[in-house]
């Protein structure tokens, strides 16, 4: 049984934490940081049907990339291309995950965006892995197919808690896009690094045959960029954000921390996965959040106010004397 659990990657389900970015969304935006039992509540079923779906998608990519991790000199030690599990019971698992989890989805919660949202990652999983669309093949659209599933979550944890069908914030959609993509990228040039052989890596992943290491650093940078301006645009498009202005030090450090160990020798020889397991970048990480939530709750109870404190003067052109006698009382 221990190995199809392993097919499911169970251990995997944390990544549905970014769920949760969706739920802190709503929480802010719409509930105004109004919690109880009930929100609570909600907050965790929503993980469930995700996790079960999201399990559907690690089987359906396990036995279709079955062939290619016979190539990896880790991944061919996974229970199918080992033999140690039977491929009709994966289906049938598989069929089982999405079954149950439509019909809690459908159970518990009554929005119907956050059913379109479980099915658009189900959807995606589809459209990363088989033929002939298999974005997973493809360079550069592989990170952004994969990296698509963080508004999906977002959206879920987002659509758990309103009743509105309106989405988030464009801003803050695009930022959890944006920061997908450079998590997926970094994932790409750990594994990429990892093989350390042109030719195999192009036989295990087709997009590895078009992936160098600079083209990989360049993205990196590139996605954090997006992921900076996206995140400075919904701050300053909603007040109840405007006190995170304080937290783009620690957000930079976080990136950093993530950037120096994907990119160093350590980093090279690690699967992907545990790249984000690195105490440097889940301790930058926690602080950030940490950080976040008492500055949006110095917000909402009026403790402090990051606009009233950077706020500069709007017209600039205004010689000194002009504004001394607009100023003065015959004015």
């Amino acid at each position: 049984m221990i190995e199809y659990l392993k097919v499911a990657r169970v251990d995997h389900w944390l990544k549905n934490i970014f769920i949760v970015f969706g739920h802190a969304v709503a929480v802010v935006l719409v509930l105004n940081l109004q919690i109880d039992g009930s929100i609570v509540l909600k907050a965790v079923l929503s993980l469930i049907p995700a996790c079960l779906i999201a399990s559907a998608n690690y089987i359906l990519n396990e036995i279709l990339d079955a062939p290619f991790d016979k190539l990896h000199p880790r991944k061919k030690m996974r229970p199918i291309p080992a033999g140690l599990v039977s491929i009709p019971i994966l289906w049938g698992i598989m069929a089982g995950c999405i079954v149950v989890g439509f019909a809690l989805a459908f159970w518990w919660f009554k929005n119907p965006g956050y059913w379109i949202a479980l099915g658009l990652l189900l959807l995606s999983g589809l459209v990363y892995n088989v033929q002939p669309v298999r974005l997973k093949d493809r360079a550069f659209l592989d990170v952004i197919a994969e990296s698509f599933n963080n508004p999906i979550r977002l959206w879920l944890g987002w659509f758990a808690l309103v009743e509105t069908m309106r989405f988030p914030p464009l801003s803050i959609m695009l930022a959890w896009w944006c920061f997908g993509g450079l998590l997926m990228t970094g994932k790409r040039y750990s594994e990429f690094r990892f093989i350390d052989d042109k030719e195999l890596s192009g036989q295990y992943r087709k997009s590895f045959q078009v992936y160098t290491d600079q083209s990989l650093i360049i993205a990196m940078i590139t996605y954090a960029n997006l992921f900076c301006f996206c995140a400075g645009w919904a701050i300053c498009s909603y007040d109840s954000l405007n006190n995170l202005v304080f937290v783009f030090p620690l957000i930079i450090l976080a990136v950093v921390m993530y950037f120096r160990h994907a990119m160093s020798e350590v980093g090279a020889r690690l699967e992907p996965e545990q790249l984000l397991q690195n105490k440097w970048i889940i301790a930058s990480t926690a602080i950030t959040a940490i950080v976040a939530v008492a500055l949006l709750y110095a917000h909402q109870t009026g403790l402090f106010n990051a606009r009233e404190l950077l706020d500069s003067p709007s017209d600039y052109s205004a010689s000194p004397s002009d504004e001394g006698s607009s100023m003065s009382p015959e004015s």
